[in-house]
Formats: structure tokens, sequence, C-alpha cells
């Protein structure tokens, strides 16, 4: 079944205080520290680059690039960025701390393998990927 709503009040008690996790992609964007803001602009820039065909698509909980389809979503936060990327994660060396295979666990976006970008290096390194999905995925 599809839910249309989410039923905030527990035992009659409302909370209107928003938690951290329910803060909108641009909320968050807003306020992450100077040095994440960087990368992430650094990032959005180079997957811009990559070709006419690649458009942005601003999402309530995070920003997606596309070409026909998504192939790769990103959530900002305060510590480290993290990309989706439309790839098929056996295809990859998966490394502990940088790569992830998402296929069985929950998240926002799509794409089963998830960078995690917390510096300079890492998205360094994230390029190769970045390019590869740009590539392969039609």
């Amino acid at each position: 079944p599809v839910v249309k709503s989410f039923n905030t009040d527990i035992a009659g008690e409302k909370d209107n205080k928003k938690k951290s996790w329910q803060k909108t992609h641009l909320e968050k964007l807003a306020k992450v520290p100077m040095n994440i803001r960087i990368l992430y602009d650094s990032i959005c820039n180079y997957i811009e680059s990559l070709g006419d065909d690649v458009v942005a698509n601003q999402l309530k909980l995070y920003l997606a690039y596309k070409k026909v389809q998504n192939i790769i979503c990103i959530e900002i936060f305060n510590k480290q960025i993290l990309l989706y990327l439309k790839l098929n994660p056996d295809t990859v060396k998966l490394e502990e701390g940088f790569t992830r295979d998402m296929r069985n666990i929950g998240h926002y976006g799509t794409g089963d393998l998830r960078i995690t970008i917390k510096d300079g290096k890492d998205f360094k390194k994230a390029k190769e990927l970045i390019n590869r999905v740009y590539n392969e995925v039609k």
C-alpha cells in the first residue's frame, strides 16, 4: 500500500521539534561546514561537466542527477557527502569506509553503490566511478 501521510501524533503528544534526519536537503546544505560545502559544490560541478545530457533534479531529501534515468543521488551531512551510483557493486572493488553495497539496505535515492566522500582525496578516487556511471548508464 502507498502511505500518503505519516501520523506523528503518538499517544496524544505531538512532537513539533524537527529531528536532524527530517531536514530537507537544502536545509542541511545551508548549515554544513564550509569545507563540506566547497566539496559538495566541486562534486556537483564535476558531475554537471560530464555532458549536456546530465540534469540536476532537486528533491526533498537529496539531489539526483539523471540522464534518462537517475545515475547519481547525493545526500549531504556535516562531516561527509554520500553518493549513490547506479552501478552494480559486484563490478567494483569495495573499499571499507569508501564504497558500500547498498542493494539490501534502505536509503534515499537510487543506486546500489554508495560512495562516502569526506575530503578531496576521496573525491579524487570517486571520479573514476562517477565517470563510469555516466558512460555505462544510458
